[in-house]
């Protein structure tokens, strides 16, 4: 979802034929930029609108109508004012963008002028989906490049993490607390079975386990930023859900794990098989490359891979990766892709890195034009030329 935002917007701005010049984008502080190219100090104020952005939907969700008001009341700023009022006005998300541009936010500058607008634009259609305060920050500060993106990870933790483990347990008896408590199945099953179910499931199932076998569950599927997520979520389950639809959870999420064969104990010698740890400097390079590459581009590649091997590769990529490579390739193919992934077993590092290899090569072979003059290396964005020269240079 943030990557789409994200992505449409930038399509958008080529369309329009205002992409900035490079360089200026060389110039810029983040070794990752995004197409707006902002400096340090409009970098900064953007950040700083997401923040009050995201931390006045926190309260709006906990408190109402009431405290957006006194939040409206209380801000100064124009643009942040008006956000405000679009998300308490409840207008259909169609209408936004239509919105902002009737006041002047939009339309009228060069794309860089324009980041910010387009930012909240982003959070205001997220807040009035019901998202959580932590997915319109992600998706805001995506637009303000990786740098960014990543370091606002510890503000999130330090903001939203307060609530962690607040609850109080709600223990349904059954098969399943005690094989997550007993270790009986491999944390490889575990983790794919969770990515299959989906979160909806997963929170449901967890709802009513003890929270021992819930936190040793999300520190296999979640990143920290995740794990706050989805603790909201189990939380609304069991505030939701009766006794018996949670029991129901939890007996599917067991068939599931049986039926990738997930629920027997790890023979010996086999724990190091299916270790959680999968190397996270591949799953970056991987991941990035699927979100840096040019859609076209992307497309093709992916059109021409079997769906067998796109189902290991997804095993080796971010949340934010699947989801762009998903909504990449044709509908009929995603459903062959997370067939293949249901029916596939985790794989080890070294099968992660050949599957990252085999496309990365792929991507190099469209690249590459038929006939290159000798000694003339080939024209690639620099930091497409890295992530490919670090997934072909590893053994």
């Amino acid at each position: 979802m943030i990557v789409n935002t994200l992505c449409s917007t930038h399509a958008e701005i080529l369309r329009r034929g205002s992409l900035p010049d490079r360089d200026q984008t060389s110039k810029t502080a983040d070794p990752w930029p995004t197409i707006y190219a902002l400096g340090a100090r409009k970098t900064a104020t953007c950040l700083e609108s997401a923040k009050r952005f995201s931390l006045a939907l926190e309260r709006f969700r906990a408190e109402g109508k009431a405290r957006l008001d006194e939040e409206m009341r209380d801000e100064k700023r124009r643009l942040l004012k008006f956000s405000y009022s679009v998300v308490e006005a409840s207008m259909p998300i169609e209408q936004v963008r239509r919105a902002f541009a009737s006041a002047g936010f939009i339309g009228k500058a060069p794309p860089e002028e324009e980041c910010e607008a387009e930012m909240l634009i982003a959070g205001v259609k997220l807040a009035l989906k019901n998202a959580h305060p932590i997915v319109a920050m992600r998706a805001m500060t995506a637009y303000l490049g990786y740098s960014v993106f990543d370091d606002t990870e510890h503000w999130i933790l330090e903001r939203f993490g307060e609530r962690r483990g607040e609850s109080e347990e709600l223990i349904i008896p059954g098969d399943l607390p005690d094989l997550l408590l007993g270790r009986e199945a491999s944390p490889g099953a575990i983790s794919q079975a969770a990515r299959i179910a989906g979160p909806q499931l997963v929170s449901a199932c967890l709802a009513g386990c003890p929270k021992e076998a819930i936190t040793y569950v999300l520190s296999l599927i979640c990143t920290p930023v995740g794990a706050i997520l989805m603790e909201g979520e189990i939380r609304s389950a069991r505030n939701r859900l009766s006794s018996e639809e949670l029991s129901d959870a939890q007996n599917a999420f067991l068939e599931l794990l049986a039926s990738i064969g997930g629920d027997s104990r790890p023979q010996p010698g086999e724990e190091g098989q299916w270790s959680p740890e999968i190397d996270r400097s591949l799953v970056v390079d991987v991941s990035n490359l699927i979100l840096e590459l040019d859609e076209h581009l992307l497309k093709t590649v992916l059109s021409a891979l079997d769906p067998k091997l796109l189902a290991s590769l997804m095993q080796a990529m971010e949340p934010m990766a699947h989801d762009r490579l998903l909504s990449t390739i044709a509908p009929g193919r995603s459903r062959k892709v997370l067939d293949a992934l249901e029916r596939a077993v985790p794989l080890s590092n070294i099968e992660l890195t050949r599957s990252a290899q085999i496309f990365a090569q792929r991507v190099l072979s469209e690249i590459a034009p038929k006939t290159k003059p000798f000694g003339k290396s080939l024209s690639l964005p620099a930091r497409i030329r890295q992530v490919l020269s670090s997934i072909l240079s590893r053994e």
